[in-house]
């Protein structure tokens, strides 16, 4: 089943919720709530430990998650997960502090990996491949930028199809995947860890 979350960053533009079709069902994340009902979405259930949002600010089903060993984002997806979930498009977290951004991240890194994770930003789609969804592929227009981050260890990772090729590299999180470009073709990306597609528009 697939679900949306809408975080508590940065208001997404319209283009951006537009791509996603309809937005259903909605579940709102802590402060994410607020802020997907001031653009006119129905929320299904407002998740997290509430530290951003008021008793009075949403009226529906509301869930505690207050293990406060991971973020808000975390847990949603968490509890999502064990009611059958297993497809998740987020918005709403591109803006705030370095930390909170960052931790966007960490969520991908430490969902677990049977889980298809994509994030909507302003200017990019970020998807995130794992062992369990190996042979990821997608087209990607020619001279299209995009980049992948390991975010955890990957001992090998390829690249088929793109301007920049990768075969069997050992890649840790570092900038070298940062800027390839597509070849107006399908790529491949093998790899045996967590990692970060970013395609911008």
């Amino acid at each position: 089943m697939r679900a949306f979350l809408w975080c508590n960053g940065e208001l997404p533009s319209l283009d951006t919720i537009n791509s996603l079709g309809e937005i259903t069902p909605l579940f709102g994340v802590d402060g994410g709530t607020r802020k997907a009902m001031s653009c006119g979405f129905s929320v299904k259930e407002a998740l997290g430990d509430f530290d951003s949002i008021e008793d009075n600010e949403f009226h529906g089903k509301k869930t505690l998650l207050s293990n406060d060993s991971a973020s808000d984002l975390t847990k949603t997806i968490l509890e999502l997960s064990k009611r059958g979930y297993s497809d998740f498009d987020i918005i709403g977290i591109d803006g705030g502090s370095p930390g909170h951004i960052l931790g966007i991240w960490g969520s991908l890194a430490e969902s677990s990996p049977e889980l298809k994770i994509r994030l909507h930003h302003h200017n990019a789609v970020s998807y995130r491949i794992t062992p369990e969804n190996n042979e990821f592929q997608i087209h990607i227009e020619k001279e299209q930028l995009f980049s992948i981050f390991a975010l955890s260890k990957c001992n090998k990772i390829s690249i088929k199809g793109a301007k920049w090729e990768l075969d069997n590299k050992t890649l840790n999180l570092s900038t070298e995947g940062l800027h390839n470009r597509g070849n107006g073709e399908i790529i491949t990306i093998n790899g045996d860890g967590i990692i970060a597609l970013i395609i911008e528009k």
